[in-house]
């Protein structure tokens, strides 16, 4: 799904609503996708639906991340941002277009592939969908940016898509990382080697363990699943905070209890109990 941006901090949701140049646009970015085997999914769709879900008759100062819950009702495999800027002369009579496109993976939030900023040459006109094809297609920029997203892809599907997870300790927490279990070995060192067996090809690399956060900054997770269903964070965060529980076990009469793990952006947050 195609997602617009601007870099000046304008809600550029607002605008894709409200404006047709941003319409266009992103329709001809769309085409693009649509030209070359890609199924995006429609934007202006999606927003239906969220508004239909949260029962809202706009997104204008909505009191929930706008994108986020546009994200969560696409369940989207690759987001595009596309930036966006519009540059007039001679009191828009005369037009250009600034356009970059950041491909990223939708789960995980890791980035795909890029294309900078380029523009179009002024035009004497209002066809701002043209003025767009004229960027993606000289230089065969879409192609490059294509091929991009389909080489990280390819690399996704060898090694895994890449995580970051961390265990925290909070002053509510019973338990701690540095607490004593099986075989003489701390908790902190129990939940390193589950992760190390259940990570994508035991994909793995610590960022931080102290006494009150153990963090991971990779962890590799699969696409899909042995029977080929799709794989998400939400799947692995799910089975991690189980795992956590179980390591924990008991402590001074106290059964640690599975709280919700916190996913977002590709990062799971889990307290520990």
């Amino acid at each position: 799904m195609v997602m617009p941006f601007t870099k000046s901090g304008e809600n550029a949701l607002e605008l894709f609503e409200n404006d047709f140049k941003w319409q266009s646009i992103i329709a001809r970015v769309n085409n693009a996708f649509q030209e070359r085997g890609f199924r995006p999914k429609d934007l202006q769709e999606t927003i239906n639906q969220v508004k239909k879900s949260k029962a809202i008759s706009t997104l204008k100062n909505a009191t929930f991340n706008v994108e986020e819950a546009i994200y969560m009702e696409a369940r989207t495999d690759i987001i595009v941002k596309a930036f966006i800027n519009i540059h007039s002369e001679d009191n828009n009579v005369t037009n250009s277009v600034q356009v970059s496109l950041k491909a990223i993976e939708a789960s995980s939030r890791m980035a795909l592939y890029d294309l900078p900023t380029s523009s179009s040459p002024p035009f004497k006109t209002t066809d701002y969908g043209y003025l767009v094809d004229r960027v993606l297609t000289e230089e065969n920029r879409i192609e490059k940016f294509i091929n991009g997203i389909n080489d990280a892809f390819t690399q996704i599907i060898t090694l895994g898509k890449a995580i970051t997870v961390e265990i925290i300790v909070t002053e509510e927490s019973v338990f701690k990382l540095d607490d004593e279990r099986s075989e003489s070995k701390f908790i902190s060192e129990l939940i390193t080697e589950w992760v190390q067996s259940n990570s994508y090809k035991n994909q793995f690399r610590i960022k931080q363990d102290s006494e009150n956060i153990l963090s991971f900054d990779e962890v590799r997770i699969p696409l899909k699943t042995e029977t080929g269903a799709n794989y998400s964070v939400n799947d692995f965060a799910r089975i991690l905070s189980v795992a956590v529980v179980n390591i924990c076990g008991t402590k001074d009469g106290v059964k640690a209890k599975r709280t919700r793990p916190s996913v977002s952006e590709g990062t799971i947050r889990i307290i520990l109990p």
